[in-house]
């Protein structure tokens, strides 16, 4: 499915959000202020898992792998380098990511299908299961506390992020910037061979492309986003835990991304917007409230198979056909 939305809109939507914090605590209170940097911070993973599941068409139930490998990193180079600069973070957890996203991506790869999506839930459940065991290099469930971060060129100019305006302009900047980069993959020839080889991997391999390296370069572009989001999470949060890299929450990416509408790019981030939002608020009125969300996700499933997006869009496309 194509994303079909104009320009104008997408600038409308950030105009929308870099105004949004202004208007607390007089409007709204800062909780709002910090849900929404929260689903920004989902929506950079949710970016990249749509690379390789919305437009390659491997679905992975491991992604929460990346996410988690984001915040112990994150926590580690806290220590190892004895800074609280963000940017030295990034930079550790993206040097983990590019290793493992290697060497999960060289075995999962060889696989399809359902063969894939288990393999990745048994990367997932191996780091998952050592985080939660290594106590003592880990802190086992009671996960590691990190100190507040700071931005800036380490020991020459540094700032702390200030709680919850700064880190929330932190996230949407980082998020225009995995938008942006998402986007000129898809534009490009590269994404174009992504789709094919959703649609008809056999052909494209006839075509002479090497179907198995690029789905590795389309592994990794999600294995960096998954791990640039867990780094921001944990820090957000000042905390990092095994939860963070339960299969649960690699469902949860599923989840978000099947009722926004893969292939979108848009469509994942819409439906991590709903699924937190709405998740949040039932919560608060009932300790049953997954059966709300299952509930809407199977009516999504059947009516709109594009997800909540591909159903606008749908409507859109009918409303410009009908005659004047």
């Amino acid at each position: 499915m194509k994303l079909i939305v104009g320009r104008k809109y997408l600038v409308a939507v950030l105009l929308c959000l870099a105004l949004f914090p202004l208007g607390a605590p007089t409007l709204f209170s800062d909780f709002y202020v910090d849900l929404l940097t929260k689903i920004m911070i989902f929506g950079i993973a949710l970016l990249g898992y749509d690379i390789i599941a919305g437009y390659t068409g491997l679905v992975s139930l491991g992604h929460a792998m990346f996410f988690g490998l984001g915040g112990y990193c994150a926590a580690y180079s806290t220590k190892a380098l004895s800074t609280h600069n963000l940017f030295p973070m990034l930079g550790v957890a993206l040097l983990c990511a590019l290793g493992v996203g290697l060497l999960v991506g060289y075995f999962s790869i060889q696989t399809k299908g359902i063969f894939f999506v288990f393999l990745t839930l048994a990367f997932a459940q191996f780091f998952y299961l050592a985080a939660f065991n290594l106590t003592t290099i880990t802190g086992g469930d009671n996960g590691i506390t990190l100190p507040k971060v700071t931005i800036g060129i380490p020991k020459v100019w540094e700032v702390m992020v200030s709680r919850p305006l700064g880190f929330y302009y932190l996230a949407l900047g980082f998020l225009v910037l995995a938008y942006l980069w998402c986007h000129r993959v898809i534009s490009s020839p590269f994404g174009k061979i992504l789709v094919a080889i959703r649609e008809n991997e056999e052909r494209v391999s006839f075509l002479g492309f090497n179907v198995r390296r690029i789905k590795m370069k389309a592994f990794m572009i999600s294995a960096f986003l998954g791990v640039t989001a867990g780094v921001l999470y944990a820090t957000y949060n000042d905390f990092v835990s095994p939860g963070m890299l339960h299969w649960t929450l690699s469902g949860d990416f599923i989840l978000m991304s099947v009722l926004g509408g893969m292939g979108t790019l848009i469509g994942p981030v819409l439906g991590g917007a709903i699924i937190l939002y709405v998740g949040d608020f039932l919560s608060s009125l009932t300790e049953n409230w997954m059966i709300f969300i299952g509930s809407f996700f199977v009516l999504t499933i059947l009516f709109a198979p594009h997800g909540i997006l591909g159903l606008m869009l749908k409507r859109r496309w009918k409303k410009n056909d009908d005659p004047a």
